[in-house]
């Protein structure tokens, strides 16, 4: 199913009108504080996933109150509707044709990668950071695996909190007999579920980074990724949290589970953030994005769209071109950059051109003949 367009209302500082989204390689250009980031942060969240500015809703609404999102999906002849809408106090809600999902659903209906600069924390951010990629590449590769995931955050949540009133008696009682250990069965028998999507996602995507890695250089092609979890199954991991219960009691959250995983990106036994150049880890981030939509697209036979931030930010003009050449191809891309909007005139199906937050798309008859001469 492909986005073909896109209405925001109270969203940062874009105007309240359609922009429609041409297939293949669309580029939205401007100068900067013009809007472009704000389309495409549009663009995700009503795909279901985070602001890629870690941005929480009240920063992102224009009124500090709510925002809503609409879009229009095609797939064949086949037109559908989406809609998002935020509101303080009540949170996200998202809708398809009418009908009330979930951003989990909203994320399997609308399936899209996002490369943005923030994500370099991925590399030289705390684990958690890396914890979010690998569950995001879950969720794209196998989307019925969210109820896992759904069915572990909930389990720890539950027993965070119940943790908490046994070190500092919130509610000025303890948790009921028994409560604790039905939580910890849970959270056992979730986070080993959770465990095993990731092990073999990992195992699907791998091969496909590695790959582009290859092709890159040698200084790429020497870049290792290894998932590090605490305990193997389900029962490994009942047994830790037996073990470290008193710990946890004191310290009021849980020790053990996929929370506390991490995954390495490294290069010749060293972390790659502390061995790579600026220029290198920018182009490593393409390559893992780019990766990651070759695992969705193989998992799932269906071409997720493929947006990317500031695309050419920092990158050299050779690789700009190479990154443009390995851009998936008949898929949705959309891709925003800071330089002059006649530059990919050429170069691209759809050119917008985002002025005082609102896109303009350029005539016609100028992009006329770009597919191709790509």
């Amino acid at each position: 199913m492909r986005l073909t367009q896109i209405t925001p209302q109270n969203f940062r500082n874009l105007f309240p009108e359609p922009v429609s989204l041409g297939s293949g390689t669309t580029v939205v250009a401007g100068e900067n504080a013009q809007g472009k980031s704000n389309l495409l942060e549009a663009v995700a969240l009503l795909c279901g996933q985070r602001s890629f500015r870690g941005a929480v809703p009240a920063e992102i609404s224009s009124v500090g109150e709510h925002f809503a999102i609409d879009g229009e999906a095609r797939r064949g002849f086949e037109t559908e509707r989406f809609h998002l809408t935020w509101r303080k106090g009540e949170g996200r809600a998202f809708f398809r044709a009418g009908k009330a999902i979930t951003y989990r659903e909203a994320s399997a209906s609308l399936p899209a990668v996002f490369l943005a600069p923030e994500h370099r924390q991925i590399f030289d951010g705390g684990p958690a950071a890396r914890r979010r990629f690998l569950d995001r590449l879950v969720l794209g590769a196998r989307p019925a695996a969210g109820a896992d995931l759904a069915r572990f955050e909930r389990a720890l949540s539950e027993r965070n909190a119940l943790l908490a009133r046994c070190r500092d008696g919130r509610d000025g009682r303890r948790p009921a007999a028994g409560e604790l250990e039905a939580w910890s069965d849970e959270l056992a028998a979730a986070g080993s579920a959770v465990r095993r999507h990731r092990v073999a996602v990992l195992e699907q995507w791998r091969p496909l980074f590695q790959e582009l890695c290859e092709d890159a250089g040698p200084e790429y092609a020497g870049i290792e990724v290894r998932y590090e979890a605490g305990d193997e199954g389900e029962a490994d991991l009942r047994a830790a949290l037996g073990r470290l219960l008193a710990i946890e009691r004191r310290r009021g959250h849980t020790l053990a589970g996929p929370h506390r995983d991490e995954l390495l990106f490294q290069r010749e036994g060293r972390a790659l953030s502390s061995c790579a150049s600026t220029g290198e880890l920018h182009r490593t981030l393409s390559l893992l994005r780019l990766s990651e939509w070759h695992a969705v697209e193989r998992a799932t036979g269906e071409a997720p769209l493929f947006g990317a931030d500031d695309f050419d930010a920092g990158l050299s003009p050779a690789w700009v071109e190479s990154l443009l050449a390995s851009l998936p191809k008949g898929a949705p891309v959309l891709l925003t950059t800071a330089t002059e909007a006649s530059r990919w005139r050429r170069r691209a199906d759809n050119v917008l051109e985002m002025r005082a937050g609102r896109a303009h798309e350029l005539p016609r008859a100028v992009t006329e003949g770009i597919a191709s001469s790509r």
